[in-house]
Parts: structure tokens; sequence; C-alpha cells
């Protein structure tokens, strides 16, 4: 019996779960977890850090928004670099670079110093997380797309745990710079296994030449034993069309302009809710009165919750669709956020802070499995990468945001209002944005 001639996509897109995406699943999700742990590390030694360099909180401010315009910066020009030379290349080559900012960290002797070394992580960390979401998105068969997408981004959550354990455990005998070793050493021992077992999207691979050897290795470890096949090229129409758009110009074609435009307003709404967010560890500890210990395990509870509902909402999408779960989950995470400010400092504090942060890291999950599902292939990290460089913009004055509570005497309950308006924004425009173009899970666009 002669080769079977297949179209990559439709393969991939059809083939059934196995242990080689379990592999891709794992891989990732470590991945997120160093990245997690080192884009959130500021914000956890902030109070520690201010009285290091002797300045106020909010003087710092400005260091937590360089984080942020690096991130836009990497999820902008770096990212979409993906599209172009492959997504497990840049991917080693940013977690790399992650590694070196915070080994600077740890030796900065000036705030200026300090945001510099931010600014260098904020833009790789940030193009890390984009290429995870695409190339998982391309490697995972249409019916668990979401699922292995979102728990590839929860393995960021273990990393906050980590970071939950750092402040009960180190933060207070060994100051902030233990932090940064851990965030330092952490992407070294890791790059070897991306290297080893991660594979490159074969999509992306099929793009550029259909007989590269490691799309049949790819491809053969997810067919029967002894089966042949032959991958088909791209179709004229395809070539001519990658030949004569740009990446960036996809975005906005084939009926996809007002879609764009309205998945960046719900990244603006949930990076708008995060970046103001980094506030949080001070206002538990200077606002509400919380010890380190307290705080930990307000951390850790947040994490756990958080996981759980990032491993959990990919599944909910598969079975009930992107329009019934997404919208809903950022809508009462906003009031999540509004009881925490009413509730503080008693026990409904931590309820409200479990569910915020179930609903809210699942709802932002969600969001990024949109962002893969609406974007073909060549230019599916550009599309990624541009949504979360737009929730990145925001995330520049974010800071500035959750401030105002700080700066103007607001108390913990002004700060928790503040954060429920972007969480509400993103539940309504994400709402808008199904209705007005539905999403299967399969990946295609649905009839209306």
């Amino acid at each position: 019996m002669g080769a079977r001639a297949i179209e990559i996509d439709a393969f991939l897109d059809s083939v059934k779960f196995s242990s080689f995406h379990a592999r891709i699943v794992l891989i990732g999700a470590l991945t997120m977890m160093v990245d997690g742990f080192d884009l959130a590390l500021l914000s956890w030694v902030l109070p520690k850090l201010s009285d290091d360099f002797g300045v106020p909180r909010t003087s710092l401010t400005w260091v937590l928004s360089a984080q942020q315009v690096g991130m836009v910066l990497g999820a902008y020009f770096i990212a979409p670099l993906a599209d172009r030379i492959g997504r497990k290349r840049l991917v080693m080559a940013c977690v790399s670079v992650v590694s070196v900012s915070c080994f600077l960290t740890i030796f900065t002797t000036s705030i200026v110093a300090l945001a510099g070394c931010r600014l260098l992580t904020g833009m790789f960390a940030s193009a890390v997380i984009a290429n995870l979401v695409a190339l998982t998105s391309e490697l995972a068969p249409a019916r668990q797309r979401s699922t292995m997408v979102t728990i590839v981004l929860a393995g960021a959550m273990p990393g906050a745990l980590l970071g939950s354990l750092m402040q009960s455990y180190l933060l207070d005998p060994y100051g902030w710079k233990a932090a940064f070793w851990i965030g330092t050493a952490m992407p070294l021992l890791l790059l070897p296994f991306i290297w080893r077992f991660l594979p490159e999207s074969p999509k992306f691979l099929a793009s550029r030449d259909p007989s590269d050897p490691r799309i049949y290795r790819i491809v053969r470890a997810l067919l029967p034993a002894g089966e042949e096949i032959d991958i088909l090229p791209p179709s004229e129409k395809e070539q001519q069309k990658r030949a004569g758009l740009t990446l960036v110009g996809d975005l906005f074609r084939g009926g996809l302009a007002l879609p764009t435009l309205l998945l960046w307003l719900g990244f603006v709404g949930s990076f708008g809710f995060i970046s103001a967010a980094l506030w949080k560890t001070t206002v538990f500890h200077d606002m509400i009165g919380l010890n380190w210990s307290q705080v930990g395990l307000a951390t850790g509870l947040g994490t756990v919750f958080g996981f759980i509902g990032m491993v959990t909402i990919g599944m909910m999408i598969d079975r009930f669709g992107f329009k019934a779960i997404v919208p809903a989950y950022f809508i009462v995470a906003s009031v999540g956020a509004v009881c925490m400010g009413l509730l503080a400092p008693g026990w409904g504090m931590y309820v409200a802070l479990a569910v915020n942060a179930m609903l809210q890291h699942a709802a932002h999950a969600g969001l990024a499995s949109i962002a893969s599902t609406m974007y073909p292939t060549r230019s599916r990290a550009t599309g990624v990468g541009w949504a979360y460089g737009a929730g990145r913009m925001t995330s520049i004055v974010g800071p500035w945001y959750g401030a105002m509570a700080l700066k103007n005497d607001m108390g913990a309950i002004g700060y928790f209002f503040l954060l429920a308006g972007p969480l509400a924004l993103a539940g309504v425009m994400v709402l808008v944005l199904l209705t007005l173009k539905p999403l299967t899970t399969a990946g295609r666009v649905a009839a209306h």
C-alpha cells in the first residue's frame, strides 16, 4: 500500500490525544511556571525592595511600569519573530535572556538599573507566553485545543505558589535577592528539557518546507505503527496568500478587523486588572495589616484556586463553547474583587479572593485560547502577540491606576473596587466579540 498523502493542518487537528501531546503540555507548563515566577517577582518583594533602597512604596510604581513597557515591546516586536524563525527557537532564546536579566537584578544598586533589568525581563518573558500559546495550539488536536492551551498557561500558577512559599520562608531571613537567585536558576535548569522534548510546530515547518524531516518525525510519532505518509505542499492559493499579505495585515482581513479590536479590548481589561493588582501584596500587608505569613497564605490561596480555574476552563470551553464561559467568568470575577474589599480582613475576604482568582485566571487563559483560535497558522504568533501587546499597553498605566488607592487614602475597599472595573470591561467586550463572530472550539468560525 502506498503512502497516504496528508495536509498537515487537517492531520494534526484530527489525531487523538496521546503521550506526545501530554509531553507538550508538561514542558509548556513547566516553561510557564518559570516565566510566571520571574514576571511576578517584583510585585512579591516590592515592600522589601523599597525598604532596602530607602524609598516610599509608590516611588517604585514606575519600575513596575517599566516591566510592563518591556512586555509591550516583547509582544509587538519579539513574539512575532517566531512566525519567521520558529516558535521553539524563540522560546529558548527568550528563556535564556530572562535568566540573565534576573541575575543582573541581584547586583543592582539604583532604581534606574532595577527598572532597566525589569524592562529586559518583561520584553522576553512576554514573548515566551505568546509563543507557547501559538505552539501548543498548533500541536493540539482540535477537540482538545482549548484544554491544552489553558493547561499550559496554568503552569504559571505553580510559579506563583513558589512565590508564596518564598514570601513565607525566605523573604524575611534572606531578603529580596534570594528571590532573584531562584529566578536566575530555574530558566537555566529548564533549557535542556525544552531543547530535548519540545518540538517545533509542524504547521510552521510545513509552511516553510513541506519536506523538512522534522515534520515526518513528529507525524510518525502520531501515526499507527507501519503507516506511511506524504506531506502535501500548500496549495497555490495559499502560497500566493502567504507571499502577498503582511502578517499584521492578516489580523484585519477576512472579516477580522472588528473581532480583532474587540479581542484587544478584552485583553486591555484583563491586563488592566492584572497590572493594577501588582499592589495586592502591599495592600494586604500595609492597609489590611496581614503579617508576611498571612500574605503568603493569601498569595498561595489565590494561586491554588487560579490553577484550578485555568486547568478546568479549557474543558469547560471545549464542552460548552467560548461564549457560554469566558464572559461570565470575567463578570463574576469582578464581583469577587468587590467582595474582597467589602469583607477584608475576615474569612469572607479569603473566600472572595479564591473566587476572584479562580475565575479571573481562567478567563484570562480563555482569552489566549480565543486568540489562538481566531487566526491562521502563518499569523498565529503575530495575532496572539499583538493581542497580548494591546493588553500590555494598558499594563503600563495599570500600576498607576492601582496606586491611586494608596496615594489618595482610599483604603482596601477603594482599591478592590478599582480592580473590579477592568474585569467587567473585559467580560462585556468578549461577549460582544463572540456574539458578532462566534468561534467553534475546533478553530473555525461558526455559522451564524
